[in-house]
């Protein structure tokens, strides 16, 4: 018996030290992800607009640069793909964001990336913005395979005081900015509440309210690449404020804008922008401080393309912040959803360190690209929609994407909270240089908010120069801006990408919508509560 139980100790103490060797050779990866950050708003995509981010500049050019690269036009959407491989329309993430008090999260029977990370030795932290569900604590990013998490469950909130609310002291420099809470309006359900969470647990502390995010998320990064453990590879994951509404902007930055050179609304913008780049810079200062940079991948991606929405709109001309695409954040024109993307490490061979990556890339990609190119996992779901893009990457060989969907949603109506964020036109697929819009569709077996649907179909907009006679065509190489349709020249392409576009329209679930019951009449939780409003001095986490 002595001799078995000594043999069962010797096997265990070889697994532990195998799994630890095997560890030991893994990188380090960090993931920073922007909100709203357009492609024409970092100094190394054009530097001629003034915008400061010699951190991220840096980064980049050292890097791979990604020029083909592609995420969904609004948040959750984006967020969904990324921590799962699959595109939305296979998740209820096709037409909206989780709302505030909506009781609804991505499925349980997901694995997210960071699971799968935890599976082949990782250690996984989380600091910044989740927004893909908190109805229990299941949903929440230490239920999703995060090991430690501090930050904010919701959509957006305010810097300072973190109140979940889309809204900002007016003037932005108002002095007492750090005390400003959303006011509520008359008339509307409050959805204010208190959004900043440590390990599960509201945290008020005065270490934390009152001080802005980007300085919670910088610190919070720094402290965890100083407590790390060397033989212990690490997934960090950075989903920074920065630089989504409420527009706020430390006054050092806005200081670095002059006001001859630039309007008030551009100073307050492009200095929230630099105000990310510098928290990245002590990023990176802190893993080459703890000797762990040169083992280290850095991945940089904006979640959707710049809005249209605040002062901007006006005084910064917003149709620069994506140029030269297209649209805006919302939409699945190439300004919604071509970002600024890059890959980043003394790893990276030599040829290819201050190169691009032309190949077609969606952030769909990420999770067998991390998971299996660079983690050595073979423990991943099946049936993603993403590849593995690490040996393309290295190599600079062909992506083997060559068929990317931009989006699939059902919801062709406004109709409140059945309605979709995700804008019209709500369906597009590209295939090569060839992209398909579709106005709206209808899918077999999908219910569109209201009903279920009794065929696929490609609907019109009567009237529409480039929509009343069925879907649009163009040569995103030839034509990047999208400016003229072709469809009536290629009748054969568009017939080919309408039916790749069914067939995948044809893996669709119900999409998500603010109202009962949320995911169609069979959802698990169709009758379940809305979350009730609290005010915004008492936590809005989760109820259910």
């Amino acid at each position: 018996a002595l001799i078995w139980y000594m043999g069962v100790v010797k096997a265990i103490v070889f697994l532990v030290l195998c799994r630890a060797a095997a560890a030991a050779d893994k990188p380090n990866i960090v993931f920073i992800l922007a909100d709203d950050l357009g492609y024409n708003e970092l100094g190394y995509v054009n530097d001629t607009r003034g915008i400061q981010t010699p951190n991220i500049d840096s980064l980049a050019q050292s890097g791979i640069q990604l020029t083909n690269y592609y995420v969904n036009p609004i948040c959750s959407p984006t967020r969904s793909a990324l921590h799962t491989g699959r595109y939305t329309h296979r998740l209820g993430t096709q037409s909206n964001v989780i709302y505030w008090d909506t009781p609804w999260g991505i499925s349980l029977k997901e694995t997210f990336l960071p699971e799968v990370l935890q599976s082949s030795g990782y250690k996984t932290a989380m600091f910044g913005k989740w927004h893909l569900g908190m109805l229990n604590d299941s949903y929440t990013p230490m239920g999703r395979g995060y090991e430690t998490h501090h930050g904010y469950y919701q959509g957006c909130e305010s810097a300072f005081t973190h109140v979940a609310a889309c809204c900002s002291a007016d003037p932005e420099l108002d002095p007492n900015q750090k005390e400003y809470v959303c006011p509520h309006k008359a008339g509307t359900k409050d959805y204010r509440g208190y959004d900043w969470w440590s390990n599960q647990q509201p945290n008020a502390s005065q270490a934390v309210n009152e001080t802005k995010s980007v300085y919670l998320i910088r610190d919070l990064a720094v402290n965890y690449v100083n407590e790390a453990n060397e033989a212990d590879p690490f997934f960090l994951y950075l989903p920074f404020q920065n630089i989504h509404g409420p527009y706020e902007c430390d006054v050092k930055y806005y200081n670095m804008y002059p006001k001859d050179k630039f309007t008030d609304s551009e100073r307050v913008l492009f200095g929230y922008i630099t105000e990310l780049d510098d928290a990245v810079g002590h990023v990176v200062q802190s893993l080459k401080d703890a000797n762990l940079f040169d083992n280290t991948i850095i991945i940089f991606s904006s979640d959707n393309g710049a809005p249209n929405y605040g002062k901007q709109s006006i005084d910064a001309d917003y149709t620069r912040r994506n140029y030269p695409y297209r649209g805006v954040k919302t939409q699945i024109w190439e300004g919604g959803t071509h970002v600024p993307g890059f890959v980043a490490s003394p790893l990276l061979p030599k040829d290819r360190q201050q190169t691009t990556y032309d190949g077609l890339f969606h952030i769909t990609d990420w999770l067998p690209t991390i998971a299996t190119g660079i983690a050595g996992s073979s423990n991943i779901p099946s049936e993603l929609d993403g590849h593995n893009q690490w040996d393309a990457l290295l190599s600079n060989s062909a992506s083997p994407r060559s068929e990317m969907v931009y989006g699939l949603s059902p919801i062709c109506e406004s109709k409140g909270g059945a309605g979709a964020q995700a804008a019209l036109p709500s369906a597009g697929i590209r295939v090569g240089d060839w992209k398909l819009l579709a106005y709206c569709v209808h899918i077999r077996g999908v219910y569109n908010g209201t009903d279920y649907m009794t065929s696929t179909q490609i609907l019109s907009k009567p009237g529409d120069k480039e929509f009343g006679n069925g879907p649009a065509l163009f040569n995103v190489k030839t034509d990047p801006s999208e400016t003229t349709n072709v469809a009536a020249a290629n009748p054969d392409i568009v017939k080919d990408l309408t039916q790749r576009l069914f067939t995948q329209a044809e893996r669709s679930v119900n999409p998500m919508v603010w109202v009962s019951p949320f995911q169609g009449p069979d959802y698990f939780c169709a009758n379940c509560s809305l979350h009730p409003s609290t005010g915004p001095d008492k936590p809005w986490g989760p109820w259910l």
